[in-house]
């Protein structure tokens, strides 16, 4: 695979929501992390694995946002957003749902991505949607950006009904904004930003699914890939602390953007996770449309996308060194 140097980004994501274009006027130090994730694939997870590794504490201190930002998110003004990450001393971990090919790249940076089963993304989605306040949003962004927006909703279109809402992301054509995915080719077009990176040294691919599964085991794998060592004695104490129950104890500092009210409950953030139960929603055909299209779509991608790090690791290309 062809070596990446120094690359402004490739493609500019912009919709209601954020706008990849922040990306090129910020100063990067050169330790910082940028975490880039799907949405609804355990990005506030990984923020907070990252800061209590970085931190090495258990309570992060304050609320994920005002330590780790969404940087590209347009409910802030860029100056607010800057100065926030310029006043930090520690080492940096930013949040965004900007694909790789809409950042900056530079070798010194770590670049952590998170991916989840499609379908899983779109059920919690539909959770996101009912308590999130759409209002507020209209609200922040017309402060922080101005009034003018896209003049059509990514999801203006979409089904309420969870079972036609599933055959709706599957099938759509959803053009990306950096902010979903409203889509499984939305979904792909992120996840295949990834895949192609994966044997960078500084490019770290994880799943939703190996966390659920052995979150110690994959927290240690974070720490690996933040070249931070484990501290034994405190080591169970870090990992009960990432467990959804914790967060959710925890939800006024650990869900995103409490402060900015956009949330009717901040628990419900955290609402269930895990494996979803789609495949009561749909039938045989559906369920095999849906795996045709996402071979079609994710290619040689597609059984990490399916099966996690045993699938990654079978097929990733061997690292330098």
């Amino acid at each position: 695979m062809e070596r990446w140097t120094y690359s402004p980004p490739m493609r500019r994501y912009r919709g209601f929501m954020a706008d990849s274009a922040r990306w090129e006027r910020f100063a990067f130090r050169a330790d910082d992390v940028v975490i880039s994730t799907p949405s609804k694939c355990g990005t506030t997870w990984m923020q907070m694995i990252v800061g209590m590794l970085l931190l090495h504490r258990t309570d992060l201190g304050a609320p994920i946002s005002s330590i780790s930002p969404w940087l590209d998110m347009l409910i802030h003004t860029d100056d607010e957003v800057f100065r926030l990450l310029e006043r930090q001393r520690h080492r940096r971990f930013i949040k965004t749902h900007t694909p790789l090919d809409g950042l900056p790249y530079l070798p010194s940076i770590t670049y952590i991505a998170v991916i989840r089963h499609p379908l899983d993304v779109a059920m919690s989605d539909l959770d996101h949607g009912d308590n999130e306040r759409f209002d507020r949003l209209v609200e922040l962004r017309a402060a922080a950006v101005g009034s003018e927006a896209p003049a059509k909703g990514a999801l203006d279109d979409a089904p309420q009904e969870a079972d036609a809402y599933l055959r709706w992301f599957i099938d759509n054509e959803v053009e990306p904004t950096g902010s979903g995915p409203y889509g499984l080719a939305d979904y792909c077009n992120q996840v295949l930003t990834y895949w192609n990176a994966r044997s960078e040294p500084n490019v770290h691919l994880f799943h939703y699914a190996d966390l659920w599964a052995d979150r110690g085991q994959e927290m240690r794998k974070v720490a690996a890939a933040l070249e931070v060592d484990v501290d034994e004695e405190r080591w169970p104490s870090i990992v009960e602390a990432a467990g959804i129950k914790s967060m959710r104890a925890r939800a006024v500092d650990t869900a995103p953007e409490v402060a900015a009210g956009i949330w009717r409950s901040p628990e419900r953030f955290f609402r269930v996770g895990g494996a979803r139960n789609w495949s009561s929603l749909l039938e045989d055909r559906d369920i095999a449309h849906f795996h045709e299209r996402l071979l079609e779509l994710a290619g040689d991608a597609t059984d990490w996308v399916l099966g996690g790090r045993v699938a990654l690791e079978e097929n990733s290309d061997p690292r330098p060194g």
